[in-house]
């Protein structure tokens, strides 16, 4: 599936990082922006979650790294980023560069096959706003790859999670042009945002359950006469109704 080597993707990866600002003064830096970024993506990906945690990663693998990521040496020795300067940068980076440049990675590495997103808002238990509350993130994840594309802080409470994707949909069908379909549960079922998708040219599965008596009585009316059978036609509805647990799913093919 991937279009590049490992050798290759890792190199790729490194250059992505090159669109994100770096939010430091000229003077008194001493590690390679580019190489802290890479090395908090990669400690990521290899579940590493905690900074001291990183630093303990990076000095375990550092010949590895040390064949495509740039280290300054000091008095004859490789200087190895401690916690301290990975939380300094981090604190300071903004959100839609660091996923931007991700994206990009992601769709080097993919190529350009139709993606189905799943969207769902989660509790971060382990970060917390000003207030000391727990922060409400709205996710979207490629799940038949187990990859998550992007996430958004949801103002308030859950209740904002449909606002806060339609804010957003340009911005992630941006950033994954290959992305097609999108999932979502019944919070997700509101006329603006069923109707957002239709401008970028994508389709929507959403859900309609028995908390919404007036819609769902209303679907079924609807759908009642339509064959529950997927038709050759690509373009064609696929429509289905379960009565027993209320719920109506809709979606758009082709």
């Amino acid at each position: 599936m991937s279009r590049l080597g490992s050798s290759s993707a890792l190199v790729f990866f490194a250059h992505c990082l090159k669109q994100v600002p770096d939010p430091r003064s000229k003077h008194g830096t001493s590690h390679p922006f580019r190489t802290i970024l890479s090395l908090v993506f990669l400690g990521l990906l290899g579940n590493v979650t905690t900074l001291a945690e990183l630093e303990r990663w990076t000095k375990l693998y550092f010949p590895q790294l040390n064949k495509f990521l740039y280290f300054r040496r000091k008095q004859k020795k490789w200087q190895i980023p401690h916690a301290i300067p990975f939380a300094r940068v981090l604190r300071e980076l903004f959100l839609a560069d660091l996923q931007n440049a991700f994206a990009e990675f992601v769709n080097a590495i993919l190529g350009d096959p139709p993606l189905v997103g799943a969207v769902d808002g989660k509790t971060a238990k382990q970060m917390k706003d000003a207030e000391g509350n727990p922060i409400l993130l709205l996710n979207a994840f490629a799940q038949t790859l187990e990859l998550h594309l992007a996430s958004w802080s949801v103002d308030g409470d859950k209740a904002n999670e449909p606002g806060c994707l339609k804010k957003h949909l340009e911005e992630l069908f941006t950033m994954y042009p290959c992305l097609k379909l999108l999932t979502c549960d019944a919070i997700f079922a509101q006329r603006p945002l069923l109707e957002a998708p239709q401008e970028y040219h994508r389709d929507y599965l959403f859900q309609v359950k028995e908390n919404q008596p007036k819609v769902l009585k209303k679907m079924q009316e609807t759908f009642k006469d339509v064959p529950k059978q997927e038709t050759k036609n690509s373009h064609s509805y696929n429509r289905q109704v379960d009565k027993k647990r209320g719920l109506v799913r809709s979606a758009v093919c082709g």
